[in-house]
């Protein structure tokens, strides 16, 4: 057999690997077998996807430190970049230096072409989750719509979920096609959170209690892709509406700037409102949020502190008018003002709440059905 010859079966034997049950492993043991050096993949973070013999150790700092690969050895292993939609998430290591170029080259080609094809897949998915999530945001399917195919993504609205937003300034491609996690692609083949890109902001959902975890995972992966990144995380809630909040909770804390943040305040700001108002998103889910105390002590207590409240600002804040049409003593409803006041820890007379509690009450005017109170805890109205 020439030279030539070997060279071209031993390219098809590399292409052939390919259509194994586990594309990637094949590959590089069949690279092993035709080079009779130790090969491996690792991800630019240091993990070792592939390794064969699986025992070999590999000097993972030194060799990623050195990607993108200059041409010569590194730490006595010949390297190829493993690129993935043009960007290199990976490099392929051959021990010594025996390995022919061309076929080191042409294997690193095969490995990329097999992580894309698996990327593909992947990305799909999220596209349809994405459009899910982008029509739950803005209250386009009913609960039991929303419940149905948020299902179909394995996910239970039954149990109570925080939601994970992050934003970092670079091309929508590169946030869209950043794969994170190569580990994914070759094992489980799916996210182990629900993930999309919604808005050109990623969005987590996670179980409750996960959410700061996968929060600084987020924005390590976001800072691989510029300096700004930030992360914002929701507090925990159940049901479709529920996940419709965290996402305003979570963009609520992503405002704070630079890194990850916790929301953690009761209550949405102006500033939210106004941008949801713009949006046009679904303002009276957002509006029951802002009023919780209120809601909750009308509910416990058989009063009518929103009443007064809408009354109260109807009226342009001023206390005759609005006592003589609520039927009410001055003193009684300067009770009720002081209880709204210390219930929401918001000023009445500041006009920046003034301008939150109209917002809120006016968004809540348009919801005429559903069961508001049971928004305050994340169950589903009945």
């Amino acid at each position: 057999m020439t030279s030539a010859d070997s060279d071209f079966a031993d390219h098809h034997t590399l292409a052939d690997a390919l259509t194994a049950e586990r594309p990637l492993h094949a590959l590089v043991s069949a690279l092993y077998r035709v080079s009779g050096a130790p090969v491996a993949v690792i991800d630019l973070r240091g993990g070792v996807l592939v390794s064969v013999p699986a025992r070999a150790e590999w000097p993972t700092e030194e060799l990623v430190a050195a990607s993108p690969p200059s041409g010569g050895p590194v730490a006595g292993s010949m390297l190829r970049p493993v690129e993935l939609e043009g960007e290199p998430v990976a490099v392929l290591c051959a021990r010594g230096q025996d390995v022919p170029p061309t076929l080191l080259s042409f294997a690193a080609t095969l490995a990329g072409i097999e992580l894309s094809r698996r990327h593909a897949i992947l990305s799909g998915r999220r596209e349809l989750l994405g459009q899910v999530l982008e029509d739950i945001i803005a209250g386009r399917p009913s609960e039991e719509e929303g419940a149905r195919r948020l299902n179909e993504h394995g996910l239970d609205v039954h149990k109570a979920h925080e939601i994970v937003v992050g934003s970092v300034a670079c091309p929508p491609r590169r946030l869209r096609s950043y794969p994170w996690n190569l580990h994914t692609l070759l094992t489980q083949q799916h996210d182990p959170h629900l993930r999309a890109v919604v808005q050109d902001r990623v969005v987590l959902v996670v179980p409750e209690g996960a959410g700061l975890f996968v929060a600084k995972l987020c924005h390590e992966h976001l800072t691989s892709l510029g300096p700004d990144a930030r992360v914002g995380v929701s507090k925990a809630r159940v049901g479709v509406r529920g996940l419709r909040l965290g996402y305003f909770d979570a963009r609520n804390a992503l405002a704070e700037g630079y890194g990850v943040h916790v929301h953690r305040t009761q209550d949405l700001t102006t500033a939210l409102l106004i941008a949801s108002l713009e949006a046009g998103l679904p303002l009276s889910d957002l509006a029951a949020e802002a009023l919780a105390p209120l809601l909750e002590y009308d509910r416990k207590n058989g009063t009518s502190l929103v009443t007064t409240l809408r009354r109260y600002l109807a009226e342009d804040g001023e206390s005759e008018a609005t006592a003589a049409a609520l039927y009410v003593h001055r003193n009684t409803l300067r009770n009720r003002l002081r209880l709204i006041e210390e219930l929401t820890g918001r000023s009445i007379s500041s006009p920046s709440s003034r301008t939150h509690f109209w917002l809120a009450t006016s968004g809540l005017e348009l919801r005429t059905t559903a069961d508001l109170s049971s928004l305050l805890d994340g169950r589903e109205p009945e």
